[in-house]
């Protein structure tokens, strides 16, 4: 058994050998193979969280500009939406300044990843529920979106001072949703969390210590009469995907 192992082995050592050279070595495949572009190198600058914070304040001043919004706004807090507006218009001089300060270009328009994401889906479902509600629930969302924003970029920024610039930018957008919320939940009892007489989590002023970084959710537009219950619209902050570089 051994010797014919052997002579077999041996064999296929000689066939092997004496094989065309000219046969190809190459995998055999069906269809063509797309090239791959490779992606180039994307440094996260205090520069590019600058026009990356631009883009997301250009963003909350559209949704809360928009008509979607102002059409519904209730007479006791058109003011106050006027004022968040103002706010974020403040911010974008602000933030413009900056950007300048250290070579950089501004940035205009708002976040088209953000707003394709969930920016616009908000303003479509407040349209479609025509509720003075949704507007006070989108007003906050938008504001606490803005201040995890800052709270976020505070832990990616290099130079101190800039931090400086961002946790008192975070800080008004904070207070802009305690005013928010309070619209929503009025009176001291609603300072903390809580819950109704249904066992469902009311709106708090101070939901917690600290600002939360994970996404805002929202709900919006009319109620769906199979699911008794209204779209939850998502809220992110900026990732690396949406950064604008």
């Amino acid at each position: 058994m051994l010797r014919s192992t052997g002579i077999i082995a041996a064999s296929g050592a000689v066939l092997a050998a004496c094989g065309s050279s000219s046969a190809s070595k190459t995998i055999a495949r069906v269809g063509e193979t797309p090239e791959i572009t490779k992606l180039g190198e994307a440094a996260v600058t205090d520069v590019v969280l600058l026009r990356t914070a631009m883009s997301v304040e250009t963003m909350a001043k559209t949704i809360l500009t928009d008509t979607a919004v102002t059409s519904l706004v209730a007479k006791n807090s058109a003011d106050i939406v006027s004022g968040f507006a103002n706010a974020h218009t403040s911010h974008l001089a602000n933030l413009r300044s900056l950007i300048s300060a250290r070579g950089g270009e501004a940035y205009e328009e708002p976040n088209e990843k953000l707003m394709a994401s969930y920016g616009t889906q908000a303003l479509g479902l407040v349209a479609e529920g025509k509720s003075e509600d949704d507007v006070s629930s989108l007003m906050l969302a938008i504001e606490t979106l803005v201040a995890s924003m800052y709270q976020y970029f505070v832990s990616l920024t290099t130079e101190p001072a800039l931090r400086a610039s961002m946790i008192r930018m975070g800080a008004q957008a904070s207070r802009a949703a305690a005013v928010a919320a309070q619209l929503i939940n009025p009176g001291i009892g609603a300072f903390a969390p809580g819950v109704d007489t249904d066992g469902v989590a009311t709106v708090a002023t101070l939901p917690s210590a600290f600002g939360a970084l994970s996404a805002v959710q929202v709900q919006l537009g009319p109620v769906n009469p199979e699911t008794g219950s209204r779209a939850t619209v998502s809220m992110d902050t900026p990732s690396l995907n949406s950064f604008i570089y």
